[in-house]
């Protein structure tokens, strides 16, 4: 640069801090040393499980945590050596060029493109990711899951949830294949995975002809009762504005939260609900319920419910401030459950 110019150039600059990214502080890093003391204990012990669970949930009560797929990985291992497995695993084998257009996927190029520049404007994924990589894997997955459905496959919706531990694990194809087919065995899967037993031969074909989930005859059935004795002023607003519940929360947990959640919530979700099980999907939304409550009842009367509550992000929700409730609920939720059923 020629001296004589009187400005300075914007790459001559100090980078701000907001760009930067520091080590993380003590208390975090005695957390690691935790974990990884706890780590290389002896896990045939029948109480690890309940120490992993009792850690996870200590984590997520600092606002500044979020779920790491290491814990996840180990915490899932350790379940499935504790229990016998409900469903068998599912093949995941890479796609052959020749197959590669065997099952219709909805809304898949677009779906892949949008995931692909959300991993890396958040520096999830690396910037010269590209979307073939995730098509591939959601067309392997979908194969995987069509191998274990009534009939011949030929279209299925978009795997959000696919996506999502795509994002998590960084886009490291080993791990990923790996986790989904450990994953794909838990009972656990039938909740947060959203269309692993869509259609499955592992439930009733009268069930699975009717094109309904898990999700919606059992979470959103069992949601809707502890809504009513939670949150019963939550529940009146719905019922006001004509809208369901189980319409809100099934959305929700199709699209695992994306454009609904912040990342780090997301991730935080993603962990608690397999450390803690399906009854902490039912509970997340519950929580989540409640901190849109002023919100709900305000448009139950204005009659745009539907618009704020699908289309609208949901603003100043953190996991660690809404813990303490979703523990205290879990302890009344099978009461409430029962209650609604008698």
């Amino acid at each position: 640069m020629s001296s004589d110019y009187p400005f300075t150039m914007f790459n001559e600059m100090k980078l701000p801090d907001c760009y930067l990214t520091y080590p993380s502080n003590n208390s975090e890093a005695k957390d690691d040393v935790k974990l990884s003391a706890m780590l290389h204990t002896d896990t045939s012990s029948d109480s690890w499980l309940d120490k992993t669970r009792s850690f996870v949930l200590a984590a997520c009560r600092k606002p500044s945590f979020t779920g790491h797929v290491g814990l996840m990985e180990v915490v899932l291992k350790y379940q499935l050596q504790d229990s016998s497995a409900p469903f068998p695993a599912i093949k995941l084998e890479e796609s052959a060029d020749n197959h590669s257009e065997e099952i219709k996927i909805v809304g898949l190029k677009y779906g892949c493109q949008l995931i692909v520049e959300y991993g890396v404007r958040l520096n999830l994924i690396p910037p010269t990711t590209e979307t073939q990589t995730v098509e591939e894997l959601c067309r392997d997955v979908a194969r995987a899951l069509g191998a274990q459905q009534y009939g011949e496959v030929t279209s299925v919706k978009f795997d959000w949830f696919v996506c999502v531990v795509y994002l998590l694990f960084g886009g490291q194809s080993a791990r990923i294949r790996s986790f989904l087919t450990t994953f794909s065995t838990t009972l656990t899967s039938s909740y947060l995975w959203s269309l692993r037993l869509l259609n499955s031969t592992h439930v009733k074909q009268e069930i699975a002809s009717s094109g309904l989930t898990v999700i919606h005859y059992n979470a959103c059935h069992c949601m809707e009762r502890v809504l009513h004795k939670a949150l019963p002023k939550v529940a009146c607003a719905f019922r006001i504005s004509g809208m369901s519940p189980t319409h809100v929360v099934k959305r929700w947990i199709n699209s695992c939260f994306l454009n609904i959640l912040p990342w780090n919530e997301i991730c935080n979700y993603v962990l608690i609900v397999v450390s803690e099980g399906p009854a902490y999907l039912v509970l997340y939304c519950i929580a989540l319920l409640k901190h849109l409550e002023t919100r709900l009842l305000q448009h139950s009367t204005q009659h745009t419910m539907l618009y704020d509550v699908l289309e609208e992000p949901v603003q100043g929700f953190v996991l660690s401030n809404y813990l303490d409730y979703i523990t205290s609920l879990d302890k009344r939720v099978w009461d409430y459950a029962q209650e609604g059923s008698e």
